[in-house]
């Protein structure tokens, strides 16, 4: 019967049994529809196949362009069940999180439109839910229409099961060894993180500046900026950057495979510079990191995942290390967790119920300081986050300053590379 089901989906519906049913109901799409409230009505199959006459049924004569080859529907089938199954979970953090962070461990199925493989095979959601009826590790909610959800038939294994993160190694507390933080230099700053334990501190400090001028210097850094584009092992484009350093230094920057050129400051930074380091982070010059990365990320695809400033450049796990970050143009969601160095998938990962975000918006300054390298990881997550209602940038929806962010990350370079001549 479920078979069946499945075979003429646009026509039946198969409703579960509900306690105290002897069976599961065979409802017809139609008055099914009706009854949830959704009156528009299935695709007639007879038709098609020329056994029904146009306006002799009460069925929908306008085709489905839903691509339902047998071929296709298993690709997209496998493709999700894998998503969701033991193997993938064990090192994806990002289904683990929506699984556990929702009702039930349902999934909307539109997430995986957004998935690089699912992408390639230029799937749509109807597409998807009509190869996710053949599951049979996962189970589909159809209603209401365009909100469809899957999730797994079994539970998450046990190994994945939340655990609660070590006690942290000995770390020097700020008596035994003072530490000066950005909030003793100046006002402004919000405690995100102040983890003594682990001599790990972020702090922010939102907007305070006119939005006249972050959007002078968000097209200022856009033009000028020396842009190198980062992609993906697939290809696809994950961000732009570009790499300053003070005067004497040559030391490269490495993303993974990547490596970035280095050049001097240029001139035209400096009044960025002196507005951030020196009037909002109360730095004189001489105190000023030798170093900035600049960052693009053109639209709410683009963005970087689970990492921590370790480079030996900046010697951030060995030494305490302050980091300074500043954001220009669109709304983007800032993520930070403890580091799990026992995940089961013997990778680097997190502890995802320490995770805490919060929306960076044009104009907010990021601090992360003392040890937080060592203990902590964040990300810029995909999509774009809430904008603050008196930003008009929500109502130019085309313009680059409401979808392109641009941040800059300021580090001091400590352990220069050995053919730079600062290294000696």
């Amino acid at each position: 019967v479920q078979h069946f089901v499945s075979a003429h989906s646009e026509v039946f519906v198969l409703e579960p049994k509900k306690p105290g049913d002897k069976c599961p109901t065979i409802w017809l799409r139609y008055a099914w529809e009706q009854m949830l409230g959704d009156v528009n009505a299935a695709t007639c199959h007879y038709l098609q196949g020329g056994i029904s006459a146009e306006g002799a049924c009460m069925f929908s004569h306008e085709f489905s362009q839903v691509d339902e080859s047998p071929l296709r529907m298993e690709k997209l089938r496998l493709q999700v069940e894998y998503y969701l199954s033991d193997e993938n979970l064990a090192t994806d953090a990002f289904f683990q999180a929506l699984i556990r962070g929702s009702s039930g461990g349902w999934v909307p199925v539109s997430t995986f439109i957004g998935c690089p493989r699912i992408q390639k095979l230029k799937a749509t959601s109807d597409e998807l839910v009509a190869s996710l009826r053949w599951s049979t590790q996962l189970q589909l909610r159809e209603w209401p229409k365009g909100a469809e959800e899957v999730r797994r038939k079994n539970p998450l294994p046990e190994k994945l099961a939340s655990r609660p993160p070590p006690e942290p190694l000995k770390e020097d507390t700020l008596e035994e060894r003072p530490l000066v933080l950005l909030r003793d230099c100046c006002d402004g700053w919000q405690a995100v993180v102040e983890d003594l334990k682990r001599r790990s501190f972020c702090f922010l400090k939102r907007r305070p500046i006119s939005e006249a001028l972050l959007r002078e210097e968000f097209h200022q850094l856009l033009a000028f900026a020396d842009w190198q584009t980062l992609r993906s092992k697939a290809g696809a484009v994950t961000r732009s950057t570009a790499w300053y350093v003070s005067p004497g230094c040559c030391c490269r920057y490495s993303y993974g495979e990547a490596s970035v050129q280095a050049r001097e400051k240029p001139l035209w930074l400096h009044n960025v510079e002196a507005r951030i380091l020196g009037d909002l982070c109360g730095l004189s010059r001489d105190q000023w990191p030798n170093s900035v990365n600049m960052n693009l990320y053109e639209d709410e695809s683009q963005n970087v995942g689970w990492h921590s400033d370790d480079e030996g450049l900046f010697r951030g796990c060995q030494t305490d290390c302050r980091i300074i970050s500043a954001s220009w143009g669109a709304s983007r969601r800032f993520e930070i967790a403890l580091k799990d160095r026992s995940h089961i998938s013997g990778k680097p990962s997190v502890f995802h119920d320490t995770l805490q975000g919060i929306d960076l918006h044009s104009g907010d300054l990021c601090s992360m300081e003392g040890a937080f390298q060592r203990h902590y990881s964040h990300q810029i997550a995909k999509g774009v986050a809430s904008s603050p209602a008196s930003s008009p940038a929500s109502s130019e929806k085309s313009c680059p300053y409401s979808t392109a962010r641009i941040n800059l990350t300021w580090r001091y370079i400590v352990s220069h590379k050995p053919y730079c001549p600062q290294s000696r």
